[in-house]
């Protein structure tokens, strides 16, 4: 029996890695199989498709039709999805409204990104897109250099040595040692962190996220009761955009970040330390930032606490799960869903919360999803 709520009724995923002999179709045609053969054939009624980068690296327009047809869902209607690296939760966004409104029962959400074939400097012309062109990125100013710039505030503010700024990557990399679809699945010390190459002071290599390919599903649909497994429904959806950072008064504030928690803890008197978490630490300084802005911690404690946090980035996070851009938000989805459900690899919790968080950039746009497992 259908409803006006929206649930989570499956999800899957490949493991972020690079995949120099599969193309993008091939991702997806995995992961949409490895999904029906969970929950059976299933009618959806509209196609959303995640990504970033196909026409500018792939070469590709209208991505999500040739995937509707590549995955044989035609004549069903599809759209793509693109707001930055927060494409992937905008998409399980626009998937809720499509239910909310009436337009759709089920709705299957696609989150693709292939990137690593690619050599780095092709990459980097791609991710200081993210920026606006005419004010920022014409100059060669990259996101890696604002974020640098934050951690030296930061730094200079609380009274932080490089090496107290380290126990971001390192928790994360724990954490993604038990996930299968990590990327980056190996232990990593304080000392690694701060000997690791220099990408702009005092930003290293092992505070940001790897490049990756990656590809994961998500099954949205008004009836929780279509598939056998518990699911979880989405409570509450939030997006904001802000300021660039050239002309926020306090530069060490997320302020789209904190308007899209604000709406979706309204509603919920949630205790935190009892909610999955997943949040978007493309770079270490902006995992302690954003734990700030949530609540969870005072500001510029973050880093003191890190170790003793055991609900955010169970997967590993941006930093060691990987990032594969316009899928990112499809993943931490899907992973909050399996953490709840049936497990993500040796992951399970019994949470009845679950809070996900997607950004672009120097949180440039801001987007939050609420959900609640059913049984609880």
């Amino acid at each position: 029996m259908s409803s006006n709520n929206v649930y989570v009724i499956a999800s899957s995923m490949v493991r972020v890695s690079r995949y120099f002999s599969k193309s993008y179709k091939d991702l997806v045609i995995d992961v949409v199989n490895e999904l029906t053969s969970s929950v059976g054939s299933i009618d959806i009624d509209y196609l959303i498709v995640s990504n970033v980068f196909s026409d500018s690296i792939l070469e590709q327009l209208d991505i999500s039709t040739i995937l509707a047809q590549e995955l044989g869902l035609t004549p069903k209607p599809t759209l793509r999805v693109e707001t930055g690296e927060s494409s992937g939760l905008t998409a399980i966004t626009q998937g809720y409204s499509l239910i909310k409104s009436g337009i759709a029962d089920t709705v299957l959400v696609v989150g693709v990104e292939k990137c690593s074939e690619f050599p780095t400097p092709t990459m980097n012309k791609h991710f200081i897109k993210f920026l606006d062109y005419e004010v920022e990125s014409i100059y060669g100013l990259s996101i890696v250099n604002e974020v640098s710039l934050l951690m030296k505030m930061y730094m200079r503010k609380y009274g932080y040595g490089r090496d107290d700024l380290s126990s971001w990557s390192v928790k994360m990399h724990s954490n993604a040692l038990k996930n299968p679809y990590a990327q980056l699945r190996f232990l990593i010390t304080k000392e690694q962190v701060v000997r690791s190459q220099v990408v702009s002071d005092p930003i290293r290599l092992l505070d940001m996220y790897p490049v990756g390919d990656g590809a994961s599903a998500v099954l949205l649909s008004n009836r929780g009761d279509i598939v056998n497994n518990e699911v979880l429904e989405i409570v509450e959806i939030a997006q904001a955009t802000s300021q660039p950072l050239n002309l926020r008064e306090d530069l060490l504030s997320l302020p789209a970040t904190k308007t899209v928690f604000n709406k979706l803890l309204s509603k919920s008197k949630l205790d935190l330390n009892d909610v999955i978490i997943e949040v978007h630490d493309s770079y270490s300084i902006l995992g302690y930032l954003i734990i700030e802005e949530l609540g969870l911690v005072e500001r510029g404690r973050a880093p003191s606490i890190i170790d003793d946090l055991d609900n955010v980035n169970l997967s590993g996070g941006l930093k060691a799960r990987g990032h594969p851009i316009g899928a990112t938000g499809v993943y931490q989805v899907a992973e909050v869903f399996k953490i709840m459900t049936t497990g993500l690899g040796d992951i399970r919790r019994d949470s009845c919360w679950g809070l996900i968080h997607n950004m672009s950039a120097v949180d440039n746009n801001s987007v939050g999803v609420l959900v609640r497992r059913c049984s609880c």
